[in-house]
């Protein structure tokens, strides 16, 4: 029997490289304390959050009708 259930050439989750939801870049979890970031930088983060208000906005028109600019 094998000492251990999982591959060798998986890596740790706390050292797995992950991928920034806003540019794509892949970084290395900086901490294996609370939940994974999503974002490679403060200014990615920042950044969804302005495209999230945006979009939000954006929903708020109905279908077929001129928006503001």
């Amino acid at each position: 029997m094998s000492s251990s259930a999982r591959p060798a050439t998986i890596p740790h989750t706390a050292t797995r490289q992950l991928h920034c939801a806003c540019c794509g870049r892949p970084f290395v979890r900086p901490s294996t304390r609370g939940p994974a970031p999503l974002y490679c930088s403060a200014d990615c983060q920042k950044q969804m959050r302005v495209r999230t208000r945006v979009w939000s906005r954006r929903d708020d028109t109905p279908f077929g009708l001129p928006r503001a600019s």
